[in-house]
């Protein structure tokens, strides 16, 4: 019997009290859609990563921005880099998503339109409906997010997979092994509601251009909340791809 390499949870930040007092370390989130079994979690912040031989590699959101010029950034990308040299898989969410954009050439930013923070409706690009990672996700879907930074500029050769009114680059591929997405594939509605009670009270209203006039910011933030499947299933797609490729 052929034994799959472990799956590297790469840990780029924690998510707000509120929310760990529900779910746990962030990672939970992760291991709960791949599975503890799989996947080996390592704190870039804080840890060395134990060398090449991962099946693939997830990066996850954090609260940092990829521009701080942090220590551990710089770090990450040098170890970035040196996966995909090895054809690693490689996927990114939120921020992982920037860091990978950042690592590979392109430009990470504040949003001009402000916070996306609920449950958003997406649209894949021509480009996502023949990609692996969005296999069976319909062109029009909805997912979690929660960002104030965003992919500017992509890196050269990457295609876009999925946009919508508040930012054209929502994901990406370089290649044919690492991909980005800035919605959050491993949040549940509980986690995002949470986020929204964090996240509310400590950001200027005037942050969310898009709100409705006259609705209070959180209500209406938590009025979107809802299930979104198919945005999950980019992450169990790529678990599909690394047992694929391995």
């Amino acid at each position: 019997m052929i034994t799959m390499k472990p799956i590297l949870i790469l840990k780029t930040g924690e998510l707000p009290r509120r929310v760990i007092e529900n779910l746990g370390p962030y990672e939970n989130a992760f291991l709960r859609v791949v599975g503890n079994e799989r996947c080996v979690v390592v704190d870039t912040r804080k840890e060395e990563v134990p060398g090449f031989d991962w099946a693939g590699i997830v990066i996850t959101g954090s609260p940092a921005s990829t521009y701080d010029g942090e220590s551990w950034i710089t770090r990450s990308e040098d170890f970035l880099r040196r996966a995909a040299d090895r054809s690693i898989p490689l996927y990114g969410v939120c921020f992982g998503h920037q860091l990978l954009a950042q690592t590979f050439g392109g430009k990470v930013e504040k949003c001009p339109h402000g916070w996306e923070l609920g449950t958003v409706i997406l649209k894949q690009t021509a480009d996502a409906t023949r990609n692996p990672l969005f296999a069976s996700v319909p062109e029009q879907f909805i997912a979690q997010m929660s960002h104030g930074d965003v992919v500017t500029e992509l890196p050269p050769g990457a295609v876009t997979l999925a946009q919508n009114d508040h930012w054209q680059y929502q994901a990406f591929m370089i290649g044919d092994r690492i991909w980005g997405t800035q919605f959050h594939s491993e949040f549940t509605p509980q986690i995002v509601q949470d986020l929204i009670h964090a996240l509310t009270p400590v950001l200027p209203p005037e942050v969310f251009r898009r709100r409705p006039e006259g609705q209070p910011v959180r209500d209406w933030l938590l009025s979107t909340v809802q299930e979104a499947p198919m945005a999950r299933r980019c992450l169990e797609n790529f678990v599909r791809i690394v047992e694929t490729q391995s």
